[in-house]
């Protein structure tokens, strides 16, 4: 996943961003664009912070999870994913930049059987958020909203099984159990899709870009100050 300079070829879209770094083509590659473009900011705050909070958010998870009764991988995915949460902790205390930080995460996410664990977990918690906020996605589930299916049904087929493709509503309520800032950007002129920008305090804001079928992490050009909340080290 190295990062390459944005040619916009004239789509003004695009003129705001600098880099993008493209992510391997296996499925999971919204879930991985995320996740990591998060990690990768969440490396730059000088605090723990935002570790602290998803802590919190993969406990609320998982009271949901038990309260919905489902027979799944949560507890493993969910642990794996808090060891990865405190790793990223143990990297900010090395006495090393932040290039180099962000090297340790790019080596863990470059290994297949590291990751799988992490993808089961937000396939997951998509599909919680989903169940628990039925009101807000049923109706744009026709399936679902016409009693062809149930929605936990629905979830078991089309959310958490790895290698499913992400759409909006997947898009959407991972932003939104998360409370991450997400904002899609495609190579269509003028336009742009803010999937989800609610949460009120500073935080780091993913960007990706969609091709029609694949996404990648883009990073937004650097501000007159020096940098960019997107932008690595």
């Amino acid at each position: 996943m190295n990062r390459y300079t944005v040619c916009s070829n004239g789509m003004n879209s695009l003129n705001a961003y600098s880099e993008f770094r493209p992510v391997i083509g296996d499925g999971e590659c919204f879930y991985r664009s995320f996740i990591f473009s998060y990690l990768e900011q969440v490396l730059d705050r000088p605090d723990t912070d935002e570790e602290r909070r998803l802590l919190d958010v993969v406990e609320k998870a998982s009271a949901r999870h038990a309260d919905l009764g489902w027979n799944s991988k949560f507890s493993r995915s969910s642990r794996a994913f808090k060891k990865l949460l405190e790793k990223v902790m143990r990297w900010k205390k090395m006495e090393s930049t932040s290039s180099c930080r962000k090297e340790e995460l790019l080596k863990f996410f470059s290994t297949y059987d590291k990751t799988l664990d992490i993808f089961a977990f937000l396939r997951l918690l998509v599909a919680i958020q989903i169940c628990s906020h039925s009101e807000e996605y049923v109706p744009h589930i026709p399936v679902v909203a016409s009693g062809d299916c149930s929605l936990e049904v629905w979830c078991f087929r089309r959310v958490t099984p790895a290698g499913v493709e992400s759409e909006y509503l997947m898009m959407r309520a991972l932003a939104s159990a998360l409370e991450v800032i997400l904002i899609v950007e495609t190579f269509q002129e003028r336009y742009t899709q803010d999937i989800y920008t609610d949460p009120g305090v500073p935080r780091p804001a993913v960007t990706l870009l969609y091709n029609g079928n694949h996404y990648d992490i883009i990073y937004p050009c650097a501000t007159s100050s020096g940098s960019s909340s997107h932008q690595a080290s």
